[in-house]
């Protein structure tokens, strides 16, 4: 049987340890995705004044699962135009508390003294989880922008829940009066400027970089467009008396002129009280400072001089009399500011009628003045519209950065992965290469014990017949090419006994493989008879090599058999023999012939050589 040799089962089984391999690398990776999950976190940090008490901003308590609140998944969905649902954007973040280690230690030395501990966490880490089929790039960004669209909630929620005024953009001559449409969009963008100004004081010299805007250019937009151009359209509707609906206007302005009116009445007498009870409290503060009943407020404040003077009124003191005499003057000017505005309404009501009282009948939509003022108030609510996409997209970054000053990032944004692939993939290449080599080694060495028991001549250790014929029958489906020869080497054991013969064949099987195992094909083909197929072999060096065999066999124990074999050799150039049949043929005729040759001369022999004839 052949010996072992590892790195000739390598060799012939190399392709099924490639296969084993990448099937089995595939399998781990296939697994391995099945079950991967990407984790996205960042670390954030509530750094207002009151985050150490638990508290936001405004005062309330902190609350950090408002990161998963509908609003700024919605938001989010919508930024980066997923499709996923909001609930399942949300199943998948996780915000837990983060507490510092010292802390920690306290809490635990508080609680085993049997004393209470309070803490109020302030950092948070807030992870996203995703499976396999999702990139990692998704992970990162759909966490960096839920959080972005939280700083702005935050922002707006618990740092300034003032709301920017509603865009006026359903303002139109179809839906108004000329001179209404005008007043609505002065309206509108007064409001808007008053609350810019107070964004622009809130925190100076903050520039938009989305819309290239800072509060007070929007501001000094805003004033442009009244000042110049909605102040010239309201001229030219006044001047040219322009009118939907004569009839409707005047009533409308008539019931504002008269509701204010009704206002302002209750105002004036709401002030003359208000100035009443003024005067008796700075009247009875001078006069009887020391005459009180002693009663004290919960302040220590001397309650009888106010309670003297609102007991009949509407204004119940409460804290001390200087906060009691604060609140007289707050309110009393409260009521002159809403005197004011009620004027000032009734005012531009009253203007309109004058103006339109001598207006008969309805302005003509076909008239080139009315389709002049129609074009130009499309034209400005299309301005203030652009206008207002720039202040919105201008106070949603301030709302960012506004909630960044109140909740900090710790770090960046870090993905990490469930299981680490690229270590599992190592480890399955190295394991299934070396299920490869096993399988290979079992199978190579599953083919010598099959190829021993099948296809081996037990006496001489060579392959059979039925190999020897495989091997013929290899060569004879084609022409021969080159320099093929065949030898043919016949042992007589005719005189010899069983045992010596059993002896010779295995000696001379041994000697045969020796020579030719690195040349080409030597099997016995049983009754004595050795073929040696030798592809590129010259007639010369074949010769050299029957030589080289007698030369071994003369210093092995065959030599004790004397003469005994006889050698036939066929080379297909030599001989012009190119089928594997009529070369085999010839070099047994010509073993015959030197067996023939030796029986003639009655056992002579050849010197030192147990070769006795050699064609």
């Amino acid at each position: 049987m052949k010996s072992f040799d590892l790195l000739r089962y390598l060799k012939k089984w190399w392709f099924l340890i490639m296969l084993i391999t990448a099937v089995g690398c595939l399998g781990v990776y296939e697994f391995i995705s099945s079950r991967q999950s990407y984790t996205a976190t960042a670390i954030i940090q509530y750094t207002n004044a009151n985050a150490s008490q638990g508290r936001n901003a405004d005062g309330s308590k902190i609350d950090p699962t408002e990161i998963t609140s509908a609003s700024v998944i919605n938001q989010t969905i919508q930024q980066l135009g997923l499709t996923a649902s909001t609930e399942s954007i949300r199943s998948k973040i996780s915000v837990k508390e983060v507490i510092p280690e010292d802390e920690q230690t306290k809490k635990e030395t508080a609680l085993a003294d049997g004393e209470e501990y309070e803490y109020h966490p302030t950092i948070y880490a807030v992870s996203f989880t995703v499976a396999s089929k999702d990139a990692t790039d998704y992970a990162r960004n759909v966490l960096d922008a839920v959080l972005t669209n939280y700083f702005k909630y935050y922002s707006e929620t618990h740092v300034d829940s003032e709301l920017f005024p509603n865009n006026a953009s359903n303002v139109s001559v179809a839906n108004y009066e000329y001179i209404d449409c005008v007043e609505i969009l002065r309206n509108n963008a007064n409001e808007s400027v008053a609350y810019l100004r107070k964004k622009a004081d809130e925190k100076y010299g903050f520039y938009s970089v989305r819309s290239g805007y800072s509060f007070s250019d929007l501001v000094s937009e805003y004033e442009y467009l009244t000042q110049n151009t909605l102040n010239d359209l309201y001229a030219y509707i006044v001047n040219h008396k322009l009118v939907r609906d004569h009839m409707l206007l005047v009533n409308t302005k008539k019931n504002i002129v008269m509701r204010y009116q009704l206002q302002i009445d209750s105002l004036n007498g709401n002030i003359a009280e208000a100035k009443s009870i003024i005067d008796q409290f700075g009247d009875k503060t001078l006069d009887g400072a020391a005459v009180y009943s002693g009663d004290r407020n919960a302040d220590g404040g001397e309650t009888q001089i106010v309670s003297d003077v609102v007991r009949d009124s509407s204004v119940q003191p409460s804290g001390n009399v200087t906060t009691t005499y604060d609140k007289l003057i707050q309110n009393y000017a409260d009521l002159h500011a809403r005197l004011i505005d009620a004027t000032i309404v009734q005012g531009q009501a009253q203007e309109i009628l004058d103006i339109y009282a001598d207006v008969t009948q309805d302005t003509d939509p076909r008239s080139a003045e009315a389709q002049w003022a129609s074009a130009r108030i499309d034209e400005l609510v299309q301005k203030f519209t652009s206008l207002y996409d720039l202040a919105l997209m201008t106070i949603d970054e301030f709302n960012q950065v506004n909630g960044a000053d109140n909740i900090e990032m710790k770090n960046s944004i870090v993905v990490t992965e469930k299981l680490n692939l690229k270590l599992y993939a190592a480890l399955s290449v190295v394991l299934f290469l070396f299920v490869g080599c096993f399988c290979a080694i079992f199978l190579g060495r599953l083919g010598d014990f099959v190829d021993y028991y099948l296809y081996v001549d037990k006496k001489s250790g060579l392959p059979n017949r039925e190999r020897c014929d495989a091997a013929i029958d290899h060569y004879s489906t084609t022409r021969l090419k080159g320099q093929f020869t065949i030898i043919c080497i016949q042992l007589d054991f005719s005189a010899m006994s069983r045992n010596d013969g059993d002896k010779a064949l295995r000696l001379l099987g041994d000697q045969l493989q020796y020579v030719f195992r690195t040349l080409g094909f030597v099997g016995y083909n049983g009754a004595g008879r050795f073929i040696v197929l030798l592809e590129n072999c010259s007639f010369d060096l074949a010769k050299n090599c029957v030589n080289r065999l007698g030369s071994l066999l003369a210093r092995t124990e065959f030599a004790r058999f004397g003469p005994c074999i006889f050698v036939g050799v066929a080379n297909s150039t030599k001989d012009n023999a190119y089928e594997v049949r009529a070369l085999l043929r010839l070099s047994i005729r010509r073993c015959a012939d030197a067996k023939a040759r030796q029986d003639a001369e009655n056992a002579k022999n050849a010197a030192a050589s147990p070769l006795v004839s050699k064609s």
